[in-house]
């Protein structure tokens, strides 16, 4: 009986929807945001958003809808993706960005979860969903990354000297901030088994830039650009490096050139927590 109850709702989802006018349109914008069955609802959300006379406010909020139903089915990349045009619409509605945060929060992301609830947050200041959901993100953030510390302990600890594990928990480390001084000492002896490896030396650069320490993380993005000149990755954290140290047009340069490469490369930052610096002043770069 269920199957013929699911074979009947495709069939009528595919052939008993007639296309909306002006009459039609409330009615399917009731439909979309009310109850009902997901996949119903989801092609009432599609019918209005795809109807000329709909308004923007409208389309965004049908976009909203859709995007949500389409996470509760753990379609997380289709959801994104009407999220992302619900914010082409309506880029000061803090729905969108608790929405998508959720999406974020639900894949792993957490980083980038944290930042859609702080948007969310800034246009509407105590909105208790994006309060809640972002202290679960930053929990769940910190329990994976002591996870994953205690995983690579386990192993370093029957491999002491593997330089890939070595360099793994140096990067887990400064793009969580955590103990800097020992993800530095953890790339130095990754590099004592494995020297000149761009990739730890790219890692390096990064935990050299964090400490304050510019002319160490351009000595090691440096040589990592001279390694792989073609990583994205690298040229990235060297354009940051030559922006703090006040070489404004050869750090923008690099990071144009990076986003080239590795198309949303700044973005992957931005979820580290780490922003273009502020230039240095002329005199600053010149000391």
């Amino acid at each position: 009986m269920k199957a013929l109850i699911a074979i009947a709702l495709a069939v009528c989802l595919a052939g008993c929807i007639q296309p909306l006018n002006a009459d039609s349109a409330d009615l399917a914008w009731e439909r979309c945001n009310g109850g009902g069955p997901s996949e119903y609802r989801l092609s009432q959300c599609s019918a209005v958003i795809g109807f000329s006379g709909t308004t923007s406010e409208r389309r965004a909020a049908a976009l909203i809808v859709r995007g949500s139903l389409r996470a509760e089915a753990r379609q997380y990349q289709r959801a994104l993706a009407d999220f992302g045009r619900a914010l082409r619409l309506d880029a000061d509605n803090p729905q969108i960005f608790l929405q998508r945060g959720l999406v974020h929060q639900a894949s792993g992301a957490f980083d980038v979860a944290v930042q859609d609830f702080d948007h969310a947050l800034a246009l509407q200041p105590g909105l208790q969903a994006a309060l809640d959901s972002r202290a679960a993100a930053l929990q769940q953030r910190l329990t994976s990354f002591e996870q994953d510390i205690a995983r690579l302990d386990q192993r370093l600890q029957q491999t002491p000297r593997d330089p890939e594990l070595l360099n793994g928990r140096c990067w887990l480390r400064v793009i969580n901030n955590d103990n800097l001084d020992a993800a530095l000492a953890d790339c130095n002896a990754s590099l004592a088994v494995r020297p000149n490896d761009p990739n730890v030396l790219d890692s390096r650069g990064l935990v050299q830039y964090k400490r304050g320490d510019y002319a160490a993380a351009l000595a090691d993005y440096d040589a990592a650009v001279r390694l792989a000149p073609d990583s994205g990755h690298f040229l990235y954290g060297r354009g940051l490096t030559r922006i703090a140290l006040g070489m404004t047009e050869e750090g923008a340069a690099d990071q144009a050139r990076a986003e080239e490469l590795a198309p949303g490369i700044a973005r992957q930052y931005q979820s580290y927590n780490i922003l273009p610096p502020k230039p240095a002043s002329e005199s600053e770069s010149a000391e």
